[in-house]
């Protein structure tokens, strides 16, 4: 599941739920207490200009026209990741498979159309194809995120067109927004660990916080509550369903559980050094959870396992820059899935849950992530990271053998070939939980392009 993100709708089309601070584009002049009456927008103004090794944006402009429909409140992009991945040693089966997402963006920013002063539509339709090694690398964790979504009835089903995000937002002051709808979730507000399974981590438990996925599918209709104390401070409520709503509009499922999620996240200077901290709780209700060690019961000439109808989980996100080129003081968005300074940073996540419910007993990751450190490649990133899980068996998992940890080891090496076309090389050790399945050694390559 994720680290979610919903703030960062605020900034950019490619947005999961909830996310963070500097982060957030300027609230509209209109809405400041001594501003004039007029509609500056909520989403800042992307660049589409440059020829083609320079724009963020391999469609370019359009002659003009694609700026001159941003300053109207219309944008459009599209993101498109194709990767190929392998098991090589170890796992279920050695075997390679190919695959790829396309996400389609498109934003209405009603405060710059100069219809509805702090008002903002983001809608993200999802395509997929292909197939992926999370199958049989034997991992009880996807290593490949993008592989997963959206959520299909079978693992690595195609997808020709679905919609899992469909959402307005509403500022009603300069500190305080809504919203309500569809949100994905696939992300993560940290500066080195985030990237929906593309730009940095392929691995889910170093993109997201996994603790979640019991109450938390990617796709979720809920309503978001925001509050920014201050520029670097962001205070995010939500209250949603717990099915996943990748196919569907979700207004069906309200009774079949529920979750309720606060998340906080905080930036600050350490030493002039840019870093900054994520915490969130989770809190689930009305679901069927298995008791880790309950009763069996005999039920309709089964056997079933004693539930509960409600679970939580809480986890903890720390980045760190170590060094930086040039200013410090240079901008940061804990969203956009990227390194954004030159230099070198850490990153750590801490995860706790439910002891009756959830298998997962504690789950902790650390990395090391850096940008810029080949002379003359100063946008191309690297990292290495690790993480180790502990599971609670209990009497049910004892019983098939599944092994009480696992842990990764993923590195990879991201190149910039253009602003808007990356080159990723991923590389995996990783074990698994099931009983007689050795540790499987993944190598993968990927290539993003924003349109």
């Amino acid at each position: 599941m994720s680290s979610l993100r919903f703030e960062n709708a605020l900034r950019t089309a490619a947005v999961p739920l909830l996310g963070a601070a500097i982060l957030l584009a300027p609230v509209p002049d209109a809405l400041a207490d001594d501003a004039p009456a007029t509609s500056s927008g909520i989403l800042p103004l992307a660049d589409y200009s440059g020829d083609y090794a320079k724009r963020s944006y391999l469609l370019g402009d359009f002659g003009g026209k694609r700026t001159e429909w941003a300053k109207k409140g219309f944008t459009f992009d599209i993101d498109y990741n194709q990767y190929f991945q392998a098991v090589t040693d170890g796992g279920v089966d050695t075997d390679s498979e190919y695959g790829g997402t396309i996400d389609y963006n498109i934003n209405f920013d009603f405060d710059r159309m100069g219809l509805i002063p702090g008002g903002l539509l983001q809608i993200r339709a999802v395509s997929r194809y292909g197939n992926s090694v999370n199958g049989i690398s034997g991992a009880a964790v996807p290593v490949n995120t993008d592989a997963t979504h959206p959520t299909t009835s079978t693992a690595d089903d195609d997808v020709t067109l679905w919609l899992p995000v469909i959402n307005y937002t509403q500022f009603l002051s300069e500190k305080f927004a809504i919203g309500f709808g569809k949100y994905d979730t696939y992300d993560s507000a940290n500066e080195f660990a985030g990237g929906r399974g593309r730009s940095q981590w392929w691995n889910q438990n170093l993109n997201m916080p996994v603790s979640a996925a019991l109450i938390i599918p990617y796709s979720t209709l809920g309503g978001v509550a925001l509050f920014m104390p201050n520029p670097n401070m962001t205070i995010t409520g939500m209250v949603a369903t717990s099915t996943d709503t990748s196919d569907r509009s979700g207004f069906g499922n309200f009774d079949d559980g529920m979750f309720g999620l606060l998340s906080l996240t905080n930036q600050y200077q350490l030493s002039s050094l840019p870093g900054g901290f994520g915490l969130m709780y989770g809190y689930g209700w009305d679901g069927n959870f298995n008791e880790i060690n309950g009763r069996l019961n005999f039920d309709s000439g089964q056997l079933t396992p004693s539930t509960k109808d409600s679970t939580w989980f809480a986890s903890a996100d720390f980045w760190q820059y170590l060094w930086v080129e040039g200013h410090s003081s240079q901008p940061v968005d804990i969203n956009n899935g990227r390194q954004d300074l030159q230099g070198v940073g850490v990153f750590s996540r801490v995860q706790f849950s439910d002891n009756d419910t959830n298998p997962l007993k504690y789950s902790i990751s650390g990395g090391v992530s850096a940008k810029g450190l080949i002379p003359g490649r100063d946008n191309d990133t690297m990292g290495i990271a690790f993480n180790y899980n502990k599971l609670r068996k209990g009497r049910f998992l004892n019983v098939v053998g599944i092994a009480d940890s696992f842990s990764v080891w993923e590195a990879f090496y991201n190149i910039e070939l253009t602003p808007a076309v990356h080159w990723t090389l991923d590389a995996q050790l990783s074990d698994s939980s099931l009983p007689n399945i050795d540790t499987a050694t993944i190598l993968g390559t990927s290539l993003q392009i924003r349109f």
